[in-house]
C-alpha cells in the first residue's frame, strides 16, 4: 500500500512532542490539510444529523401551540436515535485515524478513517446509540421543564433542567472516551463503558472544560436561534475533527496515566519523546 511521505522528526525520538497537549499543536501544524480531510468525512456521517437540525427549527417556527412545539421537540429526540448512532460510526473512523497520527505510525489519515470504521462500525453504533438516547432524554427532559403546562414549584424546574444536562455532559463525555477505547484496545463493550465513565469522573472537572469548548459551543450555536444555527453547523462540517484531535488527546493522556502505565508499557507515552530513550 502507498505510504504518504512523513516528516523525519515523527520517527525522531529526540524531537518528538513530550505531553499530548504539544503533540496536538505539533498534529495541527504539520497535518493541518489531513485534519481537514477527516472533518469532510466526518461530515459526511453528520449529514443526517444536520438536515434533522435544520427541520427541527423549521418545524418549530411553524408550531403555533405548545402542543405542536412539544410534537417537534419529541420527534427531534426521537430522531437522535437514528442520527447519532450514525455520527459514532464515523467517528470510529475518525479517532482511529487521530490514533494513528498521534502514534505517528505513518498512513494516510483518509485511508485509516476507513480502515478504522470498518473494523470497529459496530461497537460505534452501539454507543451512538447511548449517545443518542441521552440527547433524547435531554430534550424531551428540558422542554418539559421549561414549557410544562403544569404548574411545577420553580426548584424542581430549575433541578429537573439542571438533571438533564448534567445527564447529557456525563454521557457523551463518556462517550467519546467509549469510542478511544474502541480504536485502541481489544475488549468487549461493556468493560469500555465502564471504563469510560470511572476515567471521566476521575478527570469531570478538565473533561467538563472541554466539553464547554467542544461539543459544547457548537451545540449552544445549534440551540440558539436558527441565524447562529447556520454557525453551528458550518463549524461543524469543517472544524468538527480539531474537537476531537483534542478529546484524542485528552483520553490518551488519562490512558496513560490509569491503563498503560501499568497494564500496557508499549502503549504509554506511545508518540511522544520518552526520557528513558535519551542518548547519553
Amino acid at each position: 500500500m502507498k505510504k504518504e511521505y512523513i516528516r523525519p522528526s515523527d520517527y525522531e525520538q529526540r524531537e518528538r512532542p513530550k505531553t499530548r497537549t504539544k503533540q496536538f499543536f505539533d498534529i495541527f501544524k504539520h497535518r493541518f490539510l489531513e485534519l481537514l480531510k477527516l472533518s469532510l468525512l466526518q461530515a459526511v456521517f453528520s449529514l443526517p444529523l444536520l438536515v434533522t437540525i435544520f427541520l427541527f427549527w423549521l418545524l418549530l417556527q411553524n408550531a403555533h401551540t405548545n402542543q405542536a412545539a412539544m410534537m417537534v421537540f419529541l420527534i427531534q429526540g426521537a430522531s437522535s436515535l437514528i442520527t447519532l448512532p450514525i455520527v459514532f460510526v464515523g467517528l470510529t473512523g475518525s479517532f482511529y485515524a487521530l490514533k494513528k497520527l498521534a502514534y505517528a505510525e505513518g498512513e494516510f489519515a483518509s485511508s485509516s478513517f476507513f480502515i478504522g470504521m470498518k473494523e470497529e462500525w459496530k461497537k460505534g453504533l452501539l454507543i451512538g446509540f447511548i449517545a443518542g438516547l441521552s440527547v433524547g432524554i435531554a430534550i424531551v427532559g428540558a422542554y418539559f421543564f421549561i414549557f410544562s403546562p403544569y404548574d411545577i414549584i420553580p426548584w424542581v424546574k430549575g433541578l429537573g433542567i439542571a438533571i438533564s444536562v448534567i445527564e447529557l455532559i456525563v454521557v457523551l463525555i463518556s462517550c467519546y472516551y467509549s469510542v478511544a477505547q474502541v480504536v485502541v484496545y481489544e475488549n468487549k463493550l461493556w468493560p469500555i463503558i465502564k471504563n469510560s465513565v470511572l476515567m471521566n469522573l476521575m478527570k469531570f472537572p478538565i473533561n467538563l472544560g472541554l466539553f464547554i469548548l467542544y461539543p459544547g459551543a457548537f451545540i449552544a450555536l445549534i440551540c440558539i436561534i436558527p441565524y447562529t444555527m447556520y454557525v453551528g453547523v458550518g463549524l461543524m462540517i469543517f472544524t468538527s475533527v480539531f474537537g476531537h484531535l483534542v478529546w484524542m488527546m485528552n483520553t490518551m493522556s488519562a490512558f496513560d496515566k490509569y491503563i498503560n502505565k501499568e497494564q500496557f508499557p508499549d502503549y504509554y507515552r506511545k508518540g511522544l519523546y520518552k526520557e528513558e530513550t535519551k542518548e547519553e
